[in-house]
């Protein structure tokens, strides 16, 4: 009886797999955006492109550069100095010296029921009116046709938003052990219902939020979502729920970026992912952390179990079913860079996960704050009319 019933479960996990790589197949055809599909803009629009930084010194200057190489014209950049305590500022300010067409603002003050960043984009979008404007993160590399294309996509199919996925690299244990998360978001959430107006699904992507400046004016900048931790998403839902076009394309040839830094940002940084998720339902977050262990946990014994016991059957469609997951994470290849035999340890995603979402329960329900970047996070919860969340530098 126990072994047929294991025998099922794994068949119900082997089936959720071969289903999952389909959508990740079909996905991965509807975000292509090649070279050969691009257009030329016409070059009539102005474009401002904000870039929060905190404690950014390592690649902030790289960031900055790769923007103000871009081939298109009528291009202004402002960088945001958020409250930084190594040399982000400097570095902004030297290349502000040489290129007029980089301005520098310096530790916007903190407005009241906002997140530091929010709070920073906010200060940057006040001093701009361009036609389009675009949001993206103080750690990306952008190819010098990168803007060019964009905006020629959105001038093309008049679209209101517009978010590019950037090609990812991953480096060390903790940051290869997440690629089964984001691998599995570009399967399920990544999807052509982004663009469909009769659906309520949105997503966007932090390195690359092209807006029309008009809309955007229209909510006034980032205001609604000013205590959100996922303000991509959020900016997204906010543009769907407003009729706006919305719509999100590969790039991986035109941006680059390293999600996390190192195997301690890697942690955190899923916990701040987990936090935006749960920020609203923490009963949610022991679901999330059962998952991963339940599906590896269940794989790996029944493999193990049916080796040992004679049940060949089981263990087959368990191994088949491990193969078929590493085959997804080596399909996302080469828009996610990673070492391929580091990322065969992926079911210590289970670990790592748990205790991510340990942590993020943590925070909200004991702690009441999540400190990111050198900043302490007060962690409120969302009424029925709005979220009370406030970020504070931390004393001294």
């Amino acid at each position: 009886m126990f072994s047929t019933v294991l025998a099922g479960v794994v068949g119900i996990l082997l089936a959720g797999h071969v289903a999952g790589l389909i959508l990740l197949i079909r996905n991965r055809r509807w975000m292509a955006w090649s070279a050969e599909q691009r257009s030329r803009p016409t070059g009539q629009h102005s474009i401002t492109v904000i870039v929060p930084a905190r404690n950014e010194s390592r690649d902030i200057g790289t960031c900055l550069e790769s923007l103000l190489a871009q081939d298109y014209p009528k291009l202004q950049i402002v960088a945001v100095n958020d409250h930084s305590d190594d040399d982000t500022g400097s570095v902004m300010d030297q290349l502000a010296a040489r290129d007029d067409r980089l301005t520098v603002i310096h530790h916007p003050v903190l407005k009241p029921g906002w997140l530091g960043k929010h709070n920073a984009m906010q200060a940057a979008y006040e001093r701009t009116d361009a036609d389009f404007i675009l949001l993206t993160d103080a750690d990306v590399e952008f190819a010098p046709g990168c803007l060019s294309a964009a905006i020629a996509e959105a001038e093309v199919r008049s679209l209101d938003m517009l978010s590019l996925c950037p090609r990812f690299s991953y480096a060390t244990f903790c940051e290869t052990m997440l690629l089964p998360i984001y691998v599995g978001g570009a399967a399920f959430l990544l999807s052509p219902a982004i663009e469909d107006p009769e659906s309520p699904h949105a997503m966007a992507i932090g390195a690359f939020i092209l807006v029309r400046g008009e809309r955007l004016r229209e909510v006034n900048g980032l205001e609604q979502i000013r205590a959100r931790i996922l303000d991509d998403v959020s900016l997204a839902e906010l543009f769907k729920q407003r009729g706006w076009r919305i719509s999100l394309r590969a790039a991986p040839d035109l941006m680059h970026v390293r999600l996390f830094k190192s195997n301690r940002h890697a942690f955190f940084g899923a916990t701040k992912h987990l936090l935006g998720l749960v920020q609203n339902a923490i009963w949610l977050a022991p679901l999330l952390a059962l998952v991963p262990a339940l599906m590896y946990g269940i794989l790996l014994f029944a493999a193990g179990y049916g080796f040992r016991h004679g049940y060949y059957v089981t263990a087959g469609l368990a191994c088949v079913t491990l193969i078929l997951h590493y085959s997804a994470l080596l399909m996302t290849r080469p828009e996610n860079r990673f070492n391929p035999i580091l990322a065969l340890a992926f079911p210590c995603l289970a670990i790592q996960f748990a205790a991510s979402c340990l942590m993020a329960v943590y925070s909200l329900v004991v702690k009441r704050t999540f400190r990111w970047r050198g900043r302490n996070t007060n962690l409120g919860t969302e009424s029925a009319k709005k979220l009370e969340a406030v970020e504070t530098a931390p004393p001294g």
